[in-house]
């Protein structure tokens, strides 16, 4: 119980960073406004992570079962739930990243196990950038991917992802690091 509250604690800092940044803007559009979703069935969240081909970050699936996504997440994209996987649109986006990721090279060259395997929570608009939940067998590794247009940043947790774009009081490890 205590988990769902700090991620709901989390969650409520970071819809009061993406709102006060949504009312700053001008004009206000209503493709950037932040907004929460219903929760994901513990039904929806077994089938993403059927979908995943991994265990879902335990985070990740406490913030699942608060709210299914969580739109304006970044600019105008969200942070991709189980219900998003139903839209084609979001879904083909996310599976083009995912695959246009791996086919720029071996994992290994970011210094991934081989073994790896990603699947992206959060696509930009143009499939240029986007974060991916990683799975593999080495503890001590990020288990998110925050890359494209230059920029390739780690995350241990789904927590430290949150609190880099809430904040900025994690900081991320860098592929130049």
């Amino acid at each position: 119980m205590e988990e769902l509250v700090e991620m709901w604690m989390l969650i409520g800092e970071l819809m009061r960073a993406r709102t006060r940044e949504y009312l700053a803007s001008s004009p206000l559009s209503p493709d950037g406004m932040p907004g929460l979703r219903p929760p994901a069935t513990p039904a929806q969240v077994r089938e993403l992570e059927a979908l995943a081909s991994q265990p879902l970050d335990p985070e990740y699936r406490r913030f699942l079962s608060l709210t299914d996504g969580l739109d304006g997440f970044q600019y105008t994209m969200p942070l991709l739930g189980c219900r998003d996987w139903e839209n084609s649109e979001r879904s083909g986006l996310g599976s083009m990243f995912r695959n246009i990721v791996l086919e720029t090279g071996p994992l290994t060259e970011v210094g991934l196990p081989e073994e790896t395997q990603v699947f992206p929570i959060h696509v930009n608009a143009e499939g240029s950038a986007g974060i991916l939940m990683l799975h593999h067998s080495h503890d001590a590794l990020e288990r998110f991917w925050w890359t494209g247009q230059g920029d390739n940043m780690f995350f241990h947790t789904f927590r430290d992802l949150v609190a880099y774009t809430t904040d900025g009081s994690y900081s991320p490890r860098h592929l130049s690091d």
